[in-house]
């Protein structure tokens, strides 16, 4: 009895162990500089044509990104150093919500935004790639 219980044990505790692994390997994949940071988004100096380049963190509502510089991580160093304002070619969104990225400062979305899916990486759009001014959680 005690040995169909521990070989029971066993192979309960390799399922869950393999599920880890699985979820492990979907995470490292997804993404790399804002990896495992549940409120943040990456912003990215290229497009993923281009190999992203360097990056900058975001964890928190932005109204202008003025003052704010790319720095070298993961996917390379072409960009570190930067401003972020006018230079974001994609988004890597790590934060359970929505993000959304504006055109202009102080989330004014008058001549564009994007919205950003929960647990993505998208290239901007053309209206924003390369002109962007403001990013907030939603």
């Amino acid at each position: 009895m005690r040995l169909r219980k521990l070989i029971a044990a066993a192979g309960v505790a390799t399922t869950v162990a393999g599920l880890g692994l699985v979820n492990a390997g979907q995470a490292s994949a997804f993404g790399a500089d804002c990896a495992g940071n549940t409120h943040a988004v990456c912003l990215y100096y290229n497009d993923s044509a281009h190999g992203y380049g360097a990056y900058f963190m975001q964890t928190g509502d932005i109204p202008d990104y003025t003052g704010y510089t790319f720095r070298a991580g993961l996917n390379g160093t072409a960009g570190a150093g930067v401003a972020v304002k006018g230079h974001a070619a994609a988004v890597d969104n790590w934060y359970g919500g929505t993000f959304i990225f504006y055109f202009s400062n102080n989330y004014n979305c008058s001549v564009a935004c994007q919205a950003i899916a929960p647990w993505s990486r998208v290239d901007l759009n053309t209206s924003l790639k390369n002109t962007n001014a403001s990013g907030r959680f939603n």
